[in-house]
């Protein structure tokens, strides 16, 4: 079988209109992680997974007290709202939950009947006396969690705030995501621009407001999902997607919960090209392990509780499926496939993204002779926004990538409907995903391997090949005073390349778990050995023609280079120096990772002390995407072997983004003063 015709069978088994009956009922619950709504989800997908096909399939029960721990990730606490009202001389200006999102998670309830505060601007008390007993208006761009612990302090009744400020495009009735720390004392709202400006004019006249909310405070326990399309192998292949957000929460994630049910759905049909296909050549077919929770934490607790105790298999690869069936017209993003960490070796993302340019096309051209489709997709560096990031990472260390849509002007907001989901885009995200999955589950097919080693032959050339001058994206513009690390720089291309290369033969190495033939990886990876000695060539020595480099260094020594001569010739100072870096074998010592489980960003903050905390938040808020990419990307490079330089370079180079040395430099002391690394100093 072929890889195309794999693809194409998937594509045609898939079912859009189930897919979205799937999405609807999602969407009809507020599925808070540890809530009666994600209960009730997770009770329907359970069904659903079972109607579907998969075996099984268990509803895993886990704690919600606050306090259990899987590594560095904390259990949810129980919060189930009910109703809330915020009514301000009479007239009720939010109504939850007729007006989805407009109540922040983990909201405190008020006595029955609500209570009533006077109004005050944040700009006005800054979380002094002031507050005591009132609903701040946060009436200026402040990150929440900076609101928090003053108003908490002061006791204050409630936050009332915007965070979609400034967002553009954005419907009138818009209201995005806020979340208050777990057991907060406060409630807070989110409010749309108009609402919060009559707020605030209600603050300057002295006007009171009556909060009402009621929230079901039953103990609950933190639902997921699992089922499983057996094997005939002890391997397994995870498809994850998360089930918790707000409702409607349609593309996020809604849309990849539907995905899964709909490829498990595919998978299983006794009568599919998959099932049929895929095995005819012997046994060796790799287990579907399906994994539906909230995000994060409850792929945490799955794997901390059931993978590493032996009670559920380790994944051989993972495929995550986050935010799947945007309208791309209207939302603003393409499909993306992001890649998984460097440090990884895997072949997923080449896999994955011939399974793309192989789906059926909608048009052709002119001729007829290519195909012509106005879809399109991008590859993505690893960011670690989703569930993948702890698949990836150790323990479990598993080859995963991520399929989703970036960027999307709905996100975690109010707006979120699904009205915004396109089931034809749902229907290629799937069928990308399925295929994917399928090919490794069919590796006993040599037709069908033959294709996947290909695939990732000619994904890991072009790996290499983008760093050539004509292929790299310019350098970012910087402050002028700013020191960056940058990988397009053409000073770095060496470097770069060298890190492609890399990244390029561990991904042809990986091709070993499905069985590819060692004399064919050893010619393949000879071959982009060549490819990459022909790229070094073409890159210029940097900074050769710029005359603010200085003069050129001239050779003054005859015959070849002698090192222990030249620390003979040195005086006694400089020939301690390079004996004492020969010695050390590194610039600096090298740095250790002193926490347990996958990285976890919030984790970490909440270790830190509060200035650094502060300073995170900030630059989090200051660039949400490529700062938190940034922070994970040098969480990863501490592998106990690479020192500062060697981790900033390294985070550098896998992200693919500019790195502010500065910002490297304070997020490396705030992990050592927080006691998360060792063997560095500040």
């Amino acid at each position: 079988m072929r890889l195309a015709e794999l693809v194409a069978g998937v594509y045609e088994a898939f079912s859009p209109d189930l897919a979205m009956a799937d999405l609807a009922a999602v969407c009809a619950h507020d599925r808070y992680q540890a809530s009666a709504g994600i209960a009730a989800a997770a009770s329907e997908v359970a069904e659903r997974a079972q109607a579907a096909g998969l075996a099984e399939v268990t509803v895993l029960s886990f704690p919600a007290d606050g306090a259990e721990r899987w590594w560095t990730f904390r259990a949810p606490l129980p919060w189930t709202p009910v109703r809330a009202r915020l009514t301000v001389k009479g007239v009720t200006l939010v109504r939850y939950p007729e007006q989805p999102y407009t109540l922040a998670a983990y909201s405190a309830p008020t006595p029955p009947g609500g209570r009533v505060a006077r109004l005050v601007r944040w700009s006005a008390v800054r979380g002094g006396a002031e507050a005591a007993g009132g609903l701040v208006v946060v009436d200026e761009p402040v990150a929440l969690g900076a609101v928090v612990g003053p108003l908490t302090a002061a006791e204050a009744v409630a936050v009332a705030a915007d965070p979609l400020g400034g967002r553009e495009p954005r419907d009138p009735g818009q209201v995005g995501r806020l979340e208050l720390p777990p057991g907060c004392a406060l409630a807070a709202f989110s409010v749309t621009a108009a609402q919060l400006a009559e707020l605030a004019a209600a603050a300057d006249a002295g006007d009171g407001a009556t909060v009402e909310v009621v929230v079901d405070d039953a103990v609950r326990t933190m639902p997921v999902v699992t089922g499983l399309l057996p094997g005939t192998s002890d391997d397994e292949v995870l498809l994850s997607a998360h089930l918790c957000h707000p409702r409607p929460g349609a593309n996020d994630n809604a849309s990849g919960v539907a995905a899964l049910l709909g490829i498990a759905r595919v998978l299983a049909s006794r009568e599919g090209i998959v099932q049929v296909q895929a095995g005819r050549e012997g046994g060796g077919r790799a287990g579907v392990r399906f994994l539906w929770g909230p995000e994060f934490v409850g792929v945490a607790a799955y794997l901390h509780d059931w993978v590493h105790t032996g009670r559920a298999a380790r994944p051989m690869l993972a495929i995550n499926v986050d935010m799947a069936g945007q309208d791309v017209q209207r939302c603003g993003g393409p499909l993306v496939i992001e890649r998984g960490p460097d440090d990884v070796p895997s072949f997923l993302p080449a896999l994955a993204g011939r399974c793309a340019d192989l789906l059926p096309p909608a048009s052709r051209s002119y001729s007829g002779a290519v195909p012509c489709d106005p879809w399109t997709w991008r590859a993505t560096p690893f960011a670690g926004g989703s569930d993948h990031a702890l698949l990836a990472d150790a323990p479990t260390g598993c080859p995963a990538i991520a399929l989703g849509h970036w960027p999307d002007w709905a996100n975690h907001s109010s707006a979120d409907t699904q009205d915004l989901v396109d089931p034809a885009e749902l229907r290629r995200t799937a069928a990308i995903a399925c295929a994917t999955a399928a090919a490794v589950r069919g590796r006993a097919d040599r037709e069908l391997a033959a294709d996947v080693g290909e695939a990732t032959v000619s994904w890991a050339a072009g790996h290499i090949l983008a760093t050539l001058p004509g292929q790299r994206q310019p350098p970012s513009p910087r402050q002028h005073h700013e020191q960056v690390l940058d990988p397009r720089d053409e000073a770095n291309a060496a470097r770069w390349l060298r890190h492609r290369h890399g990244v390029a033969a561990s991904a042809v190495a990986a091709l070993s778990a499905i069985g590819a033939d060692e004399g064919w990886m050893r010619s393949a990876t000879e071959w982009l050995d060549s490819i990459a000695r022909a790229a070094a060539s073409r890159l210029a020595p940097a900074h050769d023609d710029d005359p603010s480099a200085g003069p050129a260094l001239e050779r003054c020594w005859t015959g070849p280079v002698n090192l222990r001569s030249l620390a003979g010739a040195a005086d006694p100072s400089d020939r301690g120096w390079p004996d004492g870096r020969i010695v050390a074998g590194r610039a600096g010592p090298a740095l250790e990772r002193c926490w347990t489980g996958p990285v976890n960003l919030r984790s970490l903050a909440g270790a830190a002390d509060p200035s650094d905390r502060d300073w995170l938040d900030g630059r989090i808020a200051a660039d949400r995407g490529g700062n938190y990419a940034r922070a994970l990307a040098l969480m990863r490079a501490v592998n106990g072997k690479r020192d500062r330089d060697q981790v900033t370079w390294w985070a550098t180079l896998s992200s693919e983004l500019p790195m502010p040395v500065e910002f490297a430099s304070r997020f490396l002391d705030l992990m050592s003063r927080a006691g998360w690394t060792g063997g560095g100093t500040p």
